[in-house]
């Protein structure tokens, strides 16, 4: 399964990740940054749902 992501990750990002030498300084800062801008929409999408609901109740 590991193989199967860095797969991907390599194809998108055209590096190889297994090489460390390869890998810029900052990709895990920028992937971090990615993944909670993400998951802090979703949950703000979610909890913006759950107050309406609760309003219009």
């Amino acid at each position: 399964m590991r193989e199967l992501i860095f797969g991907f990750a390599e194809s998108i990002l055209h590096m190889n990740l297994r090489d460390p030498h390869d890998i810029p300084f900052a990709l895990p800062l920028m992937l971090a940054a990615g993944l909670g801008f993400i998951l802090g929409f979703i949950f703000i999408q979610l909890l913006g749902n759950e107050q309406r609901q609760q309003r219009d109740d």
